[in-house]
């Protein structure tokens, strides 16, 4: 419905007005009414009509200070003036400043003020048509103007433009805030952007990317001239102009005041961490590339320095020293510990391993080869001990690949470290069960087999041939707790399995491991970790 407002000094002509039509009937409706030009001001300050009906001849501001004021401020407004007078020249003055009728009130009807507002009515959806269609040309150009400054940055830093003279022409061209000399490059990358693909769905990944951008180009925005483009999945590109000469020393505290902000702001805002790469002065913009080659090179850091850093100048080796993978008596060592359950021994030989790959420098991609080694122990010893990949493996990812999807040092050593101390849990729980009696073991069979699913006393007495009473009195003094709390046990530790690799949301997982009600999944996983599910979660991040 459209919106009308009164604008009348005399009560009894306004309710005239009011009166002479069922309004709603045809679409419109009156959200107010004003004595004189002034109040009607004030009124649209809180709520803008569709069309102004308004009396002439008022105290204060009359019609026509009205139709003048509307026609500056609020130029989509139709309006129509009345008047007792017949007097051409008020006529003339407000058609002429913006009325589109005019009607004297002795002559007006119903019939007549139901054509002047069809034709109100008309006009502003014609308004409306047209100035849709020009924001929507605006949206598309400023889209392609958009997508076009985007392509223009990616070549330059790719090292696309032979010539100056066609860089400045582009610069100008596309209004691109960038000056041409004295410029730093930053390359950066979202962390643990593989996981967080997987945690959420494209659109979801879209919108965070977007937000990220959003957050960036906020802070960037009181730099004064700086632009950021998405380069790839999870990576940007920062350049910063910084205009006269300074200090390198200036310069990389400006940088760093900068890049911190966003650091903050996105993990409060999206709970994500970022680390960048920032390059050196570049002095021509025909070789900015070099320095985004420099900014991505220093970003490499990340790998032994960690996550969530500002990496100003790089530390690692170009070339690396020479390949080394496992010594076959390192290897000895760390599968005879293995076998014999000696987690304090395996962790010391691992930590000399990762020392060694730190102090060398050694890149991502070694690093992942001497871990894949030690990834075959791990299957040699499950292999020697009848122990299922599935269980040391719960994500259902094969774990060469899981262990590519780690961007640092510590995350790997991290995971080959819980690997390692989960297959000595799973060995020593075998040991363990040697000494149960067939029953108990029965008992934990079905149980493994079946804790996803709704599990009763009576039906694992059933499947191991007993009655409840019986297996549960011999259970309990066998493994020292109930079927019940071993249960709950197996539940847990599978749900902090699937924790640890981030593949699942928490609600997902309460689901996959059995538990039925998130309150008492809660209750038990602070009982038995000392900690809440979420804050479990957390700590996994780290």
């Amino acid at each position: 419905m459209l919106k009308v407002l009164i604008v009348d000094d005399h009560a009894v002509s306004r309710t005239d007005l009011k009166t002479m039509l069922d309004w709603e009937n045809y679409g419109f409706y009156i959200s107010g009414e004003a004595y004189n030009g002034i109040h009607a001001m004030q009124l649209m300050e809180e709520d803008v009509p569709d069309i102004v009906i308004t009396d002439i001849s008022m105290p204060g501001m009359n019609g026509l200070g009205l139709i003048q004021q509307l026609e500056s401020e609020y130029p989509q407004v139709r309006i129509v003036v009345l008047s007792a007078y017949d007097d051409f020249d008020y006529v003339r003055q407000s058609m002429k400043r913006g009325a589109m009728d005019y009607v004297l009130k002795h002559r007006l009807n119903a019939s007549v003020l139901l054509d002047i507002l069809k034709t109100a009515e008309g006009s502003i959806l014609a308004y409306r048509n047209e100035r849709d269609k020009q924001n929507e040309i605006n949206q598309e150009l400023m889209i392609g103007k958009d997508r076009s400054r985007h392509e223009f940055i990616r070549k330059l830093l790719e090292g696309s433009f032979s010539g100056r003279e066609e860089i400045v022409s582009e610069i100008n061209l596309l209004d691109i805030t960038m000056d041409t000399e004295n410029l730093i490059v930053t390359a950066v990358e979202i962390d643990d952007f593989r996981f967080i693909e997987e945690r959420f769905t494209i659109k979801e990944v879209d919108v965070f990317i977007q937000t990220f951008l959003d957050i960036s180009k906020e802070i960037l925005h009181d730099w004064d001239k700086s632009v950021i483009v998405h380069t790839s999945r999870g990576k940007f590109a920062m350049i910063f102009s910084l205009g006269h000469n300074h200090s390198w020393m200036y310069i990389h505290n400006q940088v760093y005041t900068f890049l911190n902000r966003i650091r903050s702001e996105i993990k409060k805002y999206l709970n994500i961490t970022a680390s960048f790469g920032v390059s050196k002065v570049c002095h021509d913009i025909k070789q900015l590339y070099h320095a985004y080659s420099e900014a991505a090179l220093i970003l490499e850091d990340k790998f032994h320095k960690g996550k969530n850093g500002i990496f100003i100048e790089s530390t690692t080796n170009k070339q690396e020293q020479g390949f080394f993978c496992l010594d076959i008596k390192d290897e000895k060592a760390i599968y005879a510990a293995l076998k014999n359950q000696d987690f304090e021994t395996v962790k010391s030989l691992i930590d000399a391993v990762f020392n060694k790959i730190s102090s060398l420098r050694l890149s991502s991609k070694s690093t992942q080869i001497i871990c894949a080694e030690l990834i075959n122990i791990v299957n040699k010893t499950s292999k020697d001990a009848g122990i299922e990949m599935s269980k040391l493996y719960t994500a259902g990812d094969i774990p060469y690949n899981l262990l590519q999807k780690y961007e640092v040092l510590q995350d790997i050593k991290s995971w080959i470290m819980d690997l390692y101390l989960r297959l000595i849990e799973i060995m020593k729980r075998m040991k363990y069960r040697d000494s149960l009696s067939g029953i108990t073991h029965k008992a934990m069979e079905y149980i493994q087999n079946n804790y996803k699913n709704d599990v009763s006393l009576q039906d694992v007495a059933e499947f191991a041939g007993v009655s409840s009473s019986y297996i549960s009195r011999v259970f309990k003094e066998e493994c020292q707790m109930g079927i019940t709390e071993y249960l709950n046990h197996v539940r847990i530790e599978y749900a902090k399995q699937y924790m640890e690799y981030g593949e699942l949301k928490l609600k997902d997982i309460v689901n996959d491991v059995g538990f039925n009600n998130y309150n008492y999944f809660f209750k038990v996983f602070k009982e038995m970790t000392g900690m809440t599910p979420l804050e479990y979660e957390q700590t996994c991040r780290k």
